[in-house]
């Protein structure tokens, strides 16, 4: 059963950040890094984030509208390591505008496992050396389908993480994505803010098959996709 409520995490309180919480200790996640301003990024760089590792497909990665301008500093390392290719039509058809539910999870480490391989490696490297921020553009699927899969791994800062703490991590994505729906001055062309209510439900939907994923990927099998990438 899926909990009414869900303990969300620490959010990281970063000028102009969406969808920004610290996963662990050195550890956060959020949102498309574009919507960081000058005064965030130094407030990243104080809380000691050195590395920003980004997992979106080349198209995604472009200024918007109310973007404010770029200001990364330069002791902060931007790494960017698409978990999908844009080119492969036939995973786009079947997920087509783009994969946003956990459901989509199975598919995309078939199609792209070996790509999620080396995103998580990396995250796992940097993250012994210094602060490191994973981000999609919600900072909630790909974002999520990475940091599940490694705090799956009984060998990182912490240990392997429970059902709930695995749960929370996913719902503050989940959450603070519908947060910025609802006060962005421009629509989401696909996703819209759900009420309370509403968004709980589809909170409900989405844990449980982010569990079902999670119970086919226990830590052993983990270890041995990453075993396997640094093979390859």
């Amino acid at each position: 059963m899926v909990r009414s409520q869900v303990q969300y995490l620490h959010p990281a309180k970063w000028s102009g950040a969406r969808n920004a919480w610290q996963v662990r200790d050195g550890l956060w996640r959020m949102g498309r890094a574009e919507w960081v301003d000058a005064t965030g990024w130094q407030q990243m760089l104080a809380d000691g984030v050195a590395t920003v590792i980004d997992v979106r497909t080349p198209p995604e990665i472009k200024a918007r509208e109310h973007d404010p301008a770029p200001a990364v500093p330069a002791a902060i390392e931007r790494i960017h390591l698409p978990v999908e290719d844009i080119h492969h039509e036939s995973f786009w058809q079947r997920h087509a505008p783009y994969p946003m539910h956990p459901d989509a999870y199975h598919d995309t480490m078939e199609t792209f496992g070996d790509r999620v391989a080396t995103a998580i490696a990396t995250v796992l490297e940097s993250w012994e050396t210094g602060g490191t921020v994973l981000h999609c553009t919600a900072g909630r699927d790909r974002t999520g389908l990475v940091l599940g899969l490694m705090l799956q791994l009984p060998d990182i800062p912490g240990g392997a993480a429970d059902w709930e703490e695995q749960a929370r991590v996913y719902a503050s994505g989940a959450h603070g994505i519908n947060e910025h729906h609802r006060t962005s001055p421009i629509p989401h062309p696909y996703e819209s803010y759900l009420e309370p209510a509403e968004f709980q439900r589809e909170l409900e939907d989405r844990l449980a098959s982010y569990r079902r994923f999670l119970a086919e990927w226990p830590g052993a099998r983990v270890q041995e996709l990453l075993a396997t990438s640094r093979n390859d």
